[in-house]
């Protein structure tokens, strides 16, 4: 225990010290029954309210190929992982009014291990395998079968969330009478800085040159370029939606065009505030801490990581990331479409300093979605989003079960950057409140 300082020196309890004390939770892996060796490994906290009656959440990353444990011990899990890998409780944590799944997934990322031919390349096989490590946790779990449910996560979760749900609303469809899965009590979804829509989103790279912070990111040639790009970029896309072939240029051209030029600006992609000159822009924040952490023998044990079969802890997986180049450009709009039309809630939250899923292409693909209430929901005003504190925590747009939030002082990672803000954010949706 002496090579982990802060976590594990001297701890006599250390099944109960190494996460803050916390003792309501439970790690482990989930083998997928549709696939040929697949380990899912999760990690679950009980609610700190009401865990006998309280929803059950899912949280997913993105990427595609990060690790959920990232946003559990830096975001908005219940115990945070400090530089000097000492711990400390978050008082802002997601499990404040909910049953928390932290899941890593795809095949690969995280702890979650299986053979090569298990390993996944779009959104639909993720869909699918979330479906079976849900039917498997709760055979461990049935008490929580009949709970409301909901799908969360961020940045390629823009894909992930409204796949899955999708996935779990028509599998209930069709196995309503069977005896041999749950019905999964789908009641929403929440996506923060997601990637959902790229044909529309991507048409509003260039309007974060024109941010509220007075940050400066590009020149006037590099306002026009940009410009001249956007219309060569949306028809690729939309080529990608019908000849997958054409996919690869798509992300290669729009992601050269439209998103490499802010990587030139000093500035970090994921939260304009803040300066990063790296050349691999996942290093602009420092979470080395938690790979050491996440690496730890004593962690390791604790947590039941098979450690002769999953790979070594690491925040993304590159390999995983590349298998998924085909699916990066393909719309999961009409997946948010279904999911609303059958009264599914629905949640888009976005950080208003993060240039990689901006907000104005987020709130811009929300406004076009081509659903019910769409008349409705963009004829209603933007509002402002006051905290019980009276903070003015940003703009909110509701009507009906789609909401969409722009989050003030916030990038990519809207739990980590204002914590207080999003757990009263996820409490009222959790609770079907007003925003």
């Amino acid at each position: 225990m002496k090579n982990l300082k802060g976590v594990t020196n001297n701890l006599k309890r250390p099944e109960q010290d190494f996460f803050c004390g916390i003792t309501n939770h439970e790690t482990g892996y989930i083998k997928l029954p549709n696939k040929a060796d697949d380990h899912y490994f999760y990690w679950f906290v009980e609610s700190r309210s009401s865990p006998q009656k309280d929803p059950l959440v899912l949280w997913l990353t993105g990427g595609p190929g990060c690790s959920s444990m990232m946003a559990l011990l830096a975001e908005n899990g219940p115990c945070h992982v400090q530089p000097d890998l000492s711990t400390k409780t978050n008082p802002h944590s997601w499990n404040g009014q909910a049953n928390v799944i932290w899941l890593d997934q795809p095949t690969g990322v995280g702890y979650s291990y299986g053979p090569e031919v298990d390993y996944d390349s779009g959104e639909l096989n993720v869909a699918e395998n979330i479906y079976w490590f849900l039917q498997e946790f709760l055979k461990k779990h049935p008490d929580l079968a009949d709970r409301e449910f909901v799908v969360t996560g961020e940045s390629y979760g823009g894909h992930y969330v409204p796949a899955t749900a999708s996935h779990i609303l028509k599998a209930n469809m069709l196995r309503h009478s069977s005896s041999e899965t749950f019905h999964i009590n789908l009641a929403g979804i929440a996506v923060g800085n997601g990637l959902t829509d790229p044909a529309v989103q991507y048409q509003h790279s260039v309007d974060m040159a024109f941010n509220s912070y007075n940050v400066s990111l590009l020149d006037e040639r590099g306002i026009e370029d940009m410009r001249k790009a956007q219309p060569v970029c949306h028809e690729l896309i939309l080529r990608c939606q019908k000849e997958r072939l054409m996919c690869l240029d798509a992300m290669e051209f729009c992601f050269g065009t439209l998103e490499g030029p802010y990587y030139q600006s000093g500035r970090n992609p994921y939260d304009i505030r803040e300066p990063c000159a790296e050349e691999n822009v996942m290093k602009c924040f420092h979470f080395e801490h938690i790979d050491q952490y996440l690496n730890s023998p004593v962690v390791l044990e604790q947590l039941g990581v098979d450690v002769d079969k999953s790979k070594s802890w690491r925040e993304c997986d590159a390999t995983v990331g590349a298998s998924f180049v085909f699916d990066e450009m393909v719309s999961s709009a009409n997946d948010v479409k279904l999911l609303l039309d059958s009264g599914v809630r629905v949640l888009i939250y976005a950080g208003d300093a993060d240039l990689m899923c901006n907000w104005v292409g987020n709130q811009a693909w929300v406004m076009a979605l081509d659903w019910s209430g769409k008349a409705e929901f963009n004829s209603v005003p933007n509002r402002p989003f006051v905290t019980s504190e009276n903070l003015d925590a940003g703009r909110v747009r509701a009507f009906e079960n789609l909401a969409f939030i722009r989050v003030f002082n916030s990038g990519h990672m809207v739990p980590m950057d204002q914590p207080a803000v999003s757990f009263e954010m996820i409490n009222k949706f959790f609770q079907n409140e007003e925003f």
